[in-house]
This record gives structure tokens, C-alpha cells and sequence, in this order.
């Protein structure tokens, strides 16, 4: 019998791309985390107005101060709107900037599986091209830091490492991004990363998914390191169709349509 994910285990985490160990958060870290969870649940819906600042203090136990910085942070991203003399709303989900919380609200309202569909296409956009701008672009070092990657991705797989496994999966899309030598792509892309961490922690642990991204990430290197551009968008191609066919049969249970 084959080793499935439950769906509800996937895209879920409240703290995507969360897999490196990070500095202890600071209040005004936990109070944006706080208000965040009670937007994205739903407690604080669009057009809603934010509890005033001395209110949302005590609910929370903080100072007025740190409030005031979590609701300056939630703004920054997008998700609350400050009207001077009226107080704070809730912006709707179309306008936020912050695509972690954009994915948990999804996956509230439209489910896990229509959220880690979306972000395939969003990767195949992104990525197919990547590929094949690294293949014409790509530096001797940037094929060492792929084939690095790769060798490290084998190592944990045949160990069952799964976080060291996802640690250089995601190393190997960053030394493709890299091998572009365009400055704007890495930053477009590190949004989306973060939310991609936390999912492929959990799907990795399915040794067949494990044995299916080395196979794909083996093509993709081949096709960059010998300089074929039109190769290398294929492999990458067929490595987004991989994801989905693993998301389908390993995750939703069903073949995909």
C-alpha cells in the first residue's frame, strides 16, 4: 500500500517556509503572529473594524506600543487599512501582500487542494522559464552549486532525512534562479518559497514523491549543464507535472484529470 499525506496536513502550517531555526520573535512579532491568526480565521472579517489599541493591548497583554508597531507591520503587508479618526479594517485577501497569510486564507476558504494547485501553476509560470534562461546563462559554478544540491537531495533520500532532503531540494530551484543572473528573480520568487517549505516537508515524507524529485531534478541538471535551453524548460516542465501527479495520488487520492 502506497504512503499517503493527508490533505489536511498539507499547505496548512500557520508559519510557512519556517524550517530554518530563527531568533526568538519579539512581542511585537507575537502580536502581529496574534492578529493575523484572528484575520486569517476569520475572526476579524473584511471591512471589519480592529478592536481599538487599548482594547487589543489588553487582550493580549502588551503595551499600547506594540500594538500600535503589529498594526504599522500588518499594514505594511497590506492586510489592515489605518483611517486616522475612524480606526483599522480589515482589507480583503485580493489585497494583501503577504502570501503566507493569502494561502492559509485560501485554504480556509477554498481548501488545501485548490491552494497547492494554484501555487503549481504559479511555479510552472515562473520556473519552466528560469530554467531555461540558466541553461543559456549558467556559470561552471552555478553547475557546481546544482550538481552540490542534487548529490546532497540523494544523500538524505537514501538516509530518510526529510528536512535535509527539502533543505537542498529547495537549494537546487535557488541555484537554478541564480544561474538566471537576473537580480529581480530571486526576489520575486522568495514569497512564494515561503510557503512552499512548510508543504514540502510534509509531502516529502512519501518516499516515492523523494525518489520522483531526484529523477526530475537529475534531468533538469542535465539539460543546464550542457546549455540546452529548450531541454531545460522541458525537464522543468515535466517536473511541475510530477508535482501534481504526486499531489493527486499521494495527497487528494485520485488520479489526476
Amino acid at each position: 500500500m502506497s504512503a499517503s499525506v493527508e490533505p489536511s496536513e498539507v499547505y496548512l502550517s500557520p508559519y510557512p517556509g519556517s524550517m530554518a531555526r530563527s531568533p526568538r520573535p519579539s512581542r511585537v512579532d507575537e502580536a502581529v503572529d496574534a492578529l493575523t491568526d484572528r484575520i486569517v480565521g476569520g475572526e476579524l472579517a473584511a471591512g471589519e473594524a480592529l478592536p481599538g489599541q487599548w482594547e487589543l493591548a489588553e487582550q493580549m497583554a502588551v503595551s499600547r506600543l506594540t500594538v500600535r508597531e503589529a498594526i504599522t507591520a500588518l499594514a505594511a503587508k497590506g492586510m489592515v487599512e489605518v483611517q486616522p479618526g475612524n480606526g483599522t479594517f480589515v482589507r480583503p485577501p485580493h489585497e494583501w501582500s503577504d502570501l503566507s497569510a493569502l494561502s492559509r486564507v485560501r485554504t480556509r476558504e477554498t481548501g488545501s487542494s485548490r491552494v497547492a494547485l494554484s501555487v503549481i501553476e504559479i511555479r510552472r509560470m515562473i520556473e519552466v522559464g528560469a530554467a531555461s534562461l540558466c541553461a543559456a546563462r549558467r556559470t561552471s559554478e552555478d553547475v557546481d552549486a546544482l550538481r552540490s544540491a542534487l548529490d546532497a537531495m540523494v544523500r538524505a533520500r537514501d538516509a530518510g532525512d526529510v528536512a535535509t532532503f527539502v533543505t537542498h531540494d529547495l537549494a537546487f530551484h535557488h541555484a537554478v534562479l541564480r544561474g538566471c543572473a537576473n537580480p529581480f528573480l530571486a526576489l520575486v520568487y522568495d514569497p512564494l518559497e515561503k510557503v512552499l517549505a512548510s508543504a514540502r516537508e510534509q509531502t516529502s515524507q512519501v518516499a516515492a514523491i523523494r525518489d520522483h524529485a531526484v529523477d526530475h531534478h537529475r534531468a533538469i541538471l542535465a539539460a543546464i549543464e550542457s546549455g540546452d535551453a529548450e531541454g531545460a524548460a522541458a525537464a522543468m516542465d515535466a517536473h511541475m507535472d510530477q508535482t501534481a501527479d504526486d499531489l493527486h495520488t499521494y495527497v487528494l487520492g485520485r488520479p489526476r484529470d
